[in-house]
């Protein structure tokens, strides 16, 4: 064996060996090795998502919440991403990978949908997406749920109040898909009854709220009592402006569901009624709640607290753990056009505790149109001083459960795409939902990563110079470590 070895080692000290075949056998050598390196480091991404998100935002980084939703996963879920002839979103597919890696319940399926058409019906939505493609489709077959995703779902906006329009801010990726997979694969999700039979609001006239909902992880139907509908199913109730008073039957049925924990939601216009309404009226105080007759009318003085006239208002947020983010995110821009308004709460009992959530400025007052006098100027009695326009109250009933209501005194807030669109409505009724249903709806802690990268600063400037400096300064020293033992030749 010895002597193989050194015929071997004799042989490739040859010219011909050490010039030529040797060369090349190094450089098969050193591809292998580069291939296999390649396969090793693509194995360990596929198994243990070793890959960096290395962009400015870190748009494609999951955290704790995803992972801690993912690992309480029981049922299978899958991530369709929709493409067209090929031009699929390399990143957004790389993304829905981690996903893959993070939890064995997660599948990705990259789908072509001109040669697989048949998905488009088979996730046909009645919601505003439509299948299309760049459209991320997540489905849980246990369940038989899905939603769809699309670049709009991955965006949010914050409002510019110079330009007067909203500006692109955030990406979403990870709170949307994350929010997606718990929403799919839960075994029920909330459902908001619709009270009718009374004069209130119809469903098509709350289609824009009924949208929310559905956009937003939870479900609706219409209820009336009177005809034999129940409220077994039901984790919160819209009474939205009754014109007639509730009968003993429903305020009995609606007293029973609020003594199991469930929640209400009451919107109300100053046109409502106050009269011969007993019932209705007698449900409200039992939380604290007291509406006013008339329309409340901003002060003049009150720079800030309405829009372009006194009747359009943009309350403000009283300072509470439920509006403490929405106030340090600067998201507490909303708009009550022609709102009515609620006694001021008192203090808080053992059982029952209700809080202003949206009040006016200062010298805003409650204009009583029954008086006669057709004008909406400020007139003697009329109460005047900072006025409550949303209250929020928690019960604690006799046999231990707690039951919430949320009055607000503007239905428009809450039906009006224009309003929708103009301001802060949405995140007002998501942080809204979370402590009506706080078991029961999916919003998770998870930031939106900044869409565009920060102009740079003068705090900034000397950082950049340096590096603009240093790369041809790093050049000539290399170049004359070269050129000067040379020169010394």
């Amino acid at each position: 064996m010895k002597k193989w070895f050194e015929k071997l080692a004799a042989r490739l000290r040859q010219p011909r060996w050490r010039y030529g075949k040797l060369s090349a056998l190094m450089m098969a050598a050193f591809l292998a090795v580069c291939v296999l390196l390649n396969v090793g480091v693509k194995t360990l991404e596929d198994e243990y998502g070793w890959t960096k998100d290395l962009s400015f935002n870190g748009y494609a980084t999951t955290g704790e919440e995803t992972a801690k939703a993912l690992s309480r996963l029981e049922s299978d879920v899958e991530l369709y991403l929709l493409y067209q002839s090929g031009a699929e979103d390399a990143q957004l597919r790389a993304l829905l990978e981690r996903y893959a890696v993070l939890s064995d319940w997660v599948t990705v399926l990259p789908t072509d949908i001109n040669r697989n058409p048949g998905i488009l019906t088979r996730f046909e939505s009645d919601m505003e997406h439509a299948v299309e493609a760049d459209t991320v489709i997540v489905n849980c077959p246990a369940t038989g749920r899905y939603k769809l995703l699309n670049y709009s779902d991955f965006i949010t906006q914050s409002y510019n109040i110079d330009a007067g329009a909203f500006e692109l801010s955030g990406l979403a990726y990870e709170k949307e898909l994350t929010e997606a997979i718990v929403y799919v694969a839960q075994d029920s999700i909330p459902m908001v009854g619709i009270l009718q039979g009374h004069g209130e609001l119809t469903e098509n006239m709350l289609q824009v709220f009924v949208d929310f909902l559905k956009s937003n992880n939870c479900d609706s139907r219409t209820v009336t009592l009177l005809k034999g509908d129940t409220l077994e199913d039901i984790d919160m109730l819209l009474i939205a402006g009754p014109q007639n008073d509730l009968s003993d039957v429903e305020i009995e049925l609606i007293s029973a569901f609020a003594q199991n924990g469930g929640s209400l939601f009451v919107l109300r216009d100053y046109t409502d009624q106050l009269t011969n309404m007993p019932n209705y009226l007698s449900l409200l105080r039992s939380y604290g709640v007291v509406p006013l007759s008339g329309v409340v009318v901003a002060g003049a003085e009150d720079t800030g607290s309405y829009y372009e006239e006194p009747l359009q208002l943009m309350p403000y947020m009283e300072n509470m753990d439920m509006t403490q983010n929405l106030i340090g995110s600067g998201l507490d821009i909303l708009l009550m056009p022609a709102a009515c308004a609620f006694e001021t709460p008192g203090e808080a009992t053992s059982s029952l505790t209700t809080g202003t959530v949206l009040k006016t400025g200062p010298n805003a007052y409650v204009r009583d149109l029954n008086d006669g006098r057709d004008t909406i100027d400020r007139q003697p009695g009329d109460r005047q001083g900072e006025i409550s326009v949303a209250l929020f109250a928690h019960r604690m009933h006799s046999n231990g459960n707690i039951s919430r209501m949320f009055a607000a005194g503007c239905s428009a807030t809450f039906t009006s795409e224009y309003i929708y669109q103009r301001t802060y409505t949405e995140e007002f009724l998501l942080t809204l939902m979370g402590e009506l249903l706080p078991e029961r709806t999916v919003d998770l802690n998870i930031m939106a990563s900044t869409a565009l990268r920060p102009a740079l600063t003068v705090g900034s400037q000397p950082l950049g110079i340096v590096l603009t400096v240093a790369m041809p300064l790093l050049v000539i020293v290399l170049g004359l470590c070269v050129l000067l033992p040379r020169r010394s030749r």
